[in-house]
């Protein structure tokens, strides 16, 4: 049973680096990156006046692993192996399954999350359509402890007959994992030219992920697999967002998913979908940009998978005529995530060449990262 140990994660995040990103930093009315239109519907210019067909990709990765399970259910499976093989090789005594108790009485209740996920973006010669399409994945496992198996272990011990595969114990997995595809369009009225309108109409997929390992089946592949203990629902849907500049201000309000749906897991626990509502204020200057954004309704969860609120502060600081800096924190209101800052490097070249890269770092245990790229063809 291998398990999804830090040097893969590290490394599976590493690699994501060269071709995903994370949430946008603040930016100017005309920085024209296609990659803040997946959150904010009217953050592109309404008028396309750009000659070239430009593409757009990005992705993000992210773990939280706060509570130590993955090396928790490490040491339950080198317990538990080497207790199985004294038993099969006569050499258990009684006493000896203790250390296979306290381990698991250790991981009672701790938990683990992991979300990833990807967007593209074609803006094609001359149109005002953009064709926008993405994957996002969040998913939470926490671990159940049967507080009988520590007298299953001990009566198993004396006989001699230890078998791990009938212990009750489990990891509670929750995930959602929506993919979508759909047209945005902008527009904008003669008689107010500073506002702009958005709306991205889409159709998606959400599979809702529920599941329960046991020790014995538990392996990293099963963990967040997004295969198996999957209900899958297709809708219509949209989302719709207002921007107004003032000077070097702009406001903006979005409002995602208007239309709403009561969705059951494969194990019959209900999500209940909610449209998303935030507001973000940007301020530009010669120096760079500060943006302000700010959940108004929280992002739902769904069983292990807890509900938040997220309100983020970034900034973009110019470091020359072609690169930027961008700093940014996020304040979670959230039972089990940390508050999150974040660095990273933008390099710019011409009115579409877009180029980002950024890292997201809480603790050892709660990191994340990712990158854009952004380009004419």
């Amino acid at each position: 049973m291998q398990l999804l140990t830090y040097l893969r994660v590290k490394q599976l995040l590493f690699t994501g680096l060269l071709t995903i990103s994370v949430t946008a930093v603040a930016d100017t009315p005309s920085d024209n990156r296609l990659s803040a239109i997946h959150s904010r519907s009217a953050a592109f210019p309404a008028i396309n006046l750009e000659a070239d067909t430009t593409v757009q990709g990005d992705g993000y990765g992210f773990v939280n692993d706060n509570d130590n399970l993955l090396d928790n259910l490490k040491k339950i499976n080198k317990e538990g192996t080497a207790l199985e093989g004294r038993s099969r090789g006569i050499l258990l005594i009684p006493g000896d399954e203790n250390a296979l108790v306290n381990e698991l009485e250790n991981a009672a209740d701790d938990k683990v999350s992991f979300a990833a996920g990807g967007h593209f973006a074609l803006l094609s010669k001359n149109k005002n359509w953009i064709v926008v399409g993405g994957a996002e994945f969040n998913g939470s496992g926490r671990f159940f402890y049967d507080e009988d198996d520590a007298t299953r272990l001990r009566f198993a011990a004396a006989l001699g007959l230890v078998s791990v595969g009938e212990l009750q114990s489990s990891i509670d997995v929750y995930a959602l994992w929506t993919n979508y595809l759909g047209l945005n369009y902008r527009y904008t009225n003669v008689s107010m030219p500073n506002t702009r309108i958005g709306v991205t109409a889409k159709i998606q997929n959400i599979s809702v992920i529920e599941r329960r390992i046991s020790i014995a089946d538990y392996d990293e592949e099963k963990l967040f697999d997004r295969t198996r203990d999957v209900k899958n629902y297709i809708q219509l849907n949209a989302d719709i967002g207002i921007e107004h500049q003032i000077k070097q201000w702009v406001v903006g309000l979005e409002l995602r998913d208007i239309y709403q749906q009561e969705m059951i897991g494969p194990e019959g626990t209900r999500y209940q979908q909610r449209s998303h509502i935030s507001t973000n204020i940007n301020y530009t200057a010669n120096w760079g940009s500060l943006r302000l954004d700010v959940d108004i309704t929280p992002e739902k969860g769904f069983g292990e998978l807890t509900s938040r609120k997220t309100y983020e502060l970034s900034s973009l600081l110019a470091l020359s005529a072609k690169m930027d800096l961008l700093l940014g924190y996020q304040w979670l209101d959230s039972d089990t995530d940390s508050d999150l800052p974040t660095a990273g490097l933008r390099y710019r070249l011409g009115e579409q060449l877009r180029i980002e890269a950024q890292f997201s770092y809480a603790g050892t245990r709660e990191f994340g990262g990712g990158a854009s790229l952004q380009l004419p063809l």
